[in-house]
C-alpha cells in the first residue's frame, strides 16, 4: 500500500476459506435444502393468487423465484458457497452441457476469464457477473449471455464473451475483485490486442457494483501505479440492478424501496444489509475512504464528472418490486448530468435481475407483457457495436 488512499501490493488470496462448514453445519444446511425447498414452493404456488410478489408471474418463475428467495433468506455465505459451487465448476458444468469448448484463461493475481461459446476478441463483452461478492456465478446467468450472443450472431454480428471470474469473500476483500478485474482489462487491450472502443463492460447486482468500482477507478485511480491505461475509453458500460448501497442508507435516510419492497423481491432487505455489512468490513482503508468505489451513490457530487472520458455509453437497469430500486435511480442521477449518452430503465414489476430469472426455469425469455428488459438489452447491445462501425 503506497498511501492510505491507494493500493500498490497485488491482493492477499486464500482459497482454503471458500466454503468452510462443520460436520453438523453440512448436515443441518442438506436437512433445510431436502425439506424447506419442496415447502416452499408449494406455499408460494398456493399463496400466488392473492399475493402481488407472484400473481403475475407464470408457475415457472413462481417456483424458481420462491427457490431463490428461500436461498437468500435462509442460508449462510458459507453455506450457499458449498451449495452453488466455484465459478470454475459453474462454467465447465454449463459449457458441457451447451456442448460448448471450455475455455477458462488464468490472469495474474488470481482472476480468471472464462469464455462463453468461441473466443472472439474483434468485439467482446466483459461480464462481472454478481453474487454479492460471495458468491458464484451461476448457469442462469451465463444462459442469459449466451442468449444475447446467440441473437446477435442471427444479425451477422459475432461478439465474444468473456466472464470475468474474481476471488470471493472470504477469499479475498476488497479491492481485490477491481485489481483482478482492471487486470483482465489491461490482459485484453494489451496482450489480447481488443480495442477500447470494442470492449463493453456488463455487469449484474455485485458484477454491477464491480463496473462502477472500474469506471471510479478509471477516474480516480485507485491502485498505484494505475493498471487500466491512462487515456483509455471503453464502448460501453452496462449495469443490471447493480448493488449501487451496501447499506441501504442515502444522506443519512434509509432508503424506502429496500422496505418496501422486501416482500416482493428475490433478494429480502436482510440478506442484503447482512451481505453488505460482510463486504464492506473486509475492506482494508476506513470505509470512509473506500465508499465511492463500494457504494457510489454516496460518492461525491462530482465524482463522475469526468465519466464520458472513460466510457463512450452507460445503461442502468433496475426492477420497480427490488429493494435496489431507489439506489439505482440515485445512482443514475448522479451520473446522468455528466454523460448524454446514458439510459436508464424501469422494469414494471420488475425484481432483483429480473431477466435472469426467465433462464433458471426456461431456455429463454418466457415472454409476456412484463419481460420488455430483456429485447432492451438486446438493442443496446446491438447499438454499441453497429454505431461503431
Amino acid at each position: 500500500m503506497s498511501s492510505p488512499k491507494t493500493y500498490s501490493t497485488p491482493p492477499v488470496i486464500d482459497e482454503s476459506k471458500f466454503g468452510v462448514l462443520s460436520w453438523s453445519q453440512n448436515v443441518w444446511m442438506n436437512i433445510k435444502l431436502r425439506l424447506g425447498t419442496p415447502l416452499i414452493i408449494a406455499l408460494e404456488l398456493l399463496l400466488s393468487p392473492f399475493v402481488a410478489r407472484s400473481k403475475n408471474k407464470p408457475y415457472p418463475r413462481i417456483i424458481g423465484d420462491a427457490s431463490f428467495r428461500f436461498l437468500a433468506d435462509y442460508f449462510s455465505g458459507p453455506e450457499l458457497q458449498r451449495i452453488l459451487g466455484s465459478s470454475v465448476d459453474v462454467y465447465s458444468t454449463w459449457a458441457r452441457n451447451a456442448g460448448l469448448p471450455i475455455t477458462i484463461e488464468e490472469m495474474v493475481d488470481g482472476g480468471k476469464l472464462m469464455w462463453i461459446g468461441p473466443k472472439r476478441t474483434d468485439k467482446m463483452l466483459l461480464y462481472c457477473h454478481g453474487g454479492a461478492y460471495i458468491f458464484a456465478v451461476q448457469i442462469f446467468t451465463i444462459s442469459f449471455w449466451r442468449y444475447i450472443q446467440v441473437e446477435l450472431e442471427k444479425r451477422g454480428l459475432n461478439v465474444g464473451i468473456a466472464i470475468m471470474s474474481y476471488s470471493l469473500v472470504p477469499v479475498s476483500q476488497f479491492p481485490t475483485p477491481l485489481w483482478q478485474t482492471s487486470r483482465a482489462i489491461n490482459h485484453l487491450l494489451t496482450v489480447e490486442n481488443v480495442k477500447p472502443s470494442n470492449l463493453v463492460l456488463v455487469g449484474d447486482s455485485a458484477g454491477g457494483n464491480l463496473v462502477s468500482q472500474v469506471l471510479s477507478s478509471m477516474l480516480h485511480p485507485l491502485f498505484s501505479p494505475p493498471i487500466i491505461p491512462s487515456g483509455t475509453q471503453l464502448r460501453g458500460a452496462y449495469m443490471m440492478s447493480p448493488w449501487i448501497s451496501l447499506t441501504g442508507v442515502y444522506e443519512n435516510h434509509p432508503l424506502p424501496s429496500f422496505t418496501e419492497n422486501h416482500p416482493c423481491d428475490v433478494i429480502g432487505k436482510e440478506s442484503l444489509l447482512t451481505w453488505g455489512q460482510t463486504v464492506a468490513s473486509g475492506a482494508p482503508n476506513p470505509f470512509s475512504i473506500d465508499l465511492p468505489y463500494l457504494e457510489p451513490i454516496n460518492a461525491p457530487a462530482d465524482w463522475y464528472a469526468h465519466l464520458p472520458e472513460v466510457v463512450d455509453r452507460v445503461f442502468v437497469s433496475t426492477g420497480e418490486a427490488e429493494c435496489l430500486r431507489d439506489a439505482d435511480e440515485i445512482f443514475f442521477r448522479k451520473i446522468k448530468p455528466y454523460h448524454e449518452k446514458c439510459e436508464y430503465y424501469e422494469m414494471e414489476g420488475g425484481v432483483h435481475n429480473d431477466p435472469f430469472f426467465d433462464f433458471q426455469v426456461a431456455e429463454g425469455p418466457l415472454g409476456g407483457k412484463r419481460q420488455g428488459l430483456t429485447p432492451r438489452v438486446l438493442e443496446w447491445v446491438w447499438g454499441c457495436f453497429e454505431e461503431a462501425k
